[in-house]
């Protein structure tokens, strides 16, 4: 438990606290303590029934103990941690409203399309997307192969085809990661922008987590 507590003390705080929340679900649903119907996001349970708290367990829920949750949870820890270490670092106001907008933008297409029940895989590939934009040159190796970090989100995507995951997912990601990465850093730098930012972190959000 010591380990388990310096392992977890060295992974940022968004990231932790994300780990911590859908290990939680997960070990719940293995146990058949909570079923995974009522984590999935159903609008007119939603509406209906008040059972609000749908649309934050839709984001949080990996699946079941096995391969597919241990594989997003390395995929969290690696990639959110170095975003929110690296690229958000002292700034994890800024990286929690991303987090948040991405949320927003994924439930809006939830509720005007449908189709999907959980949304954590789509999280995971907005972040991976975000983190590939930020870090393109980079390069790195999966499963024998290396490459740039820009392709990351295509194989990923590729991976998931292969492994019968749902594709679905990987796409609204990467649409969602493209909209919060254009206009957070090209929209504000066209002249028509005049350095606007549509997607500014809320004043409050900064003072709750202390950045400058």
């Amino acid at each position: 438990m010591v380990q388990l507590g310096e392992l977890l003390s060295t992974i940022p705080l968004i990231t932790r606290v994300y780990l911590i929340l859908s290990s939680t679900l997960m070990v719940l649903c293995s146990l058949d303590v909570i079923s995974p119907l009522s984590l999935y996001l159903n609008w007119n349970l939603v509406l209906t029934e008040h059972q609000y708290w749908r649309l934050v367990t839709c984001f949080l829920y990996f699946g079941s103990f096995g391969l597919h949750f241990f594989w997003d949870a390395y995929v969290l820890i690696y990639y959110c941690s170095s975003l929110e270490d690296v690229t958000f670092r002292n700034n994890s106001a800024d990286f929690l409203w991303m987090i948040i907008v991405s949320c927003l933008m994924l439930l809006v297409v939830s509720y005007v399309f449908g189709g999907i029940y959980f949304y954590s895989s789509c999280i995971i590939n907005v972040i991976t997307y975000v983190w590939s934009k930020n870090n393109s040159s980079t390069r790195l190796t999966i499963f024998f192969f290396t490459i740039k970090a820009s392709y990351l989100p295509w194989v990923l995507t590729l991976l998931s085809l292969i492994v019968d995951y749902n594709s679905n997912d990987n796409f609204l990601g990467i649409l969602v990661g493209h909209i919060y990465f254009f206009f957070t850093n090209v929209f504000p730098l066209m002249p028509i922008a005049k350095n606007t930012q549509i997607f500014k972190t809320p004043s409050i959000l900064k003072w709750l987590l202390k950045q400058e």
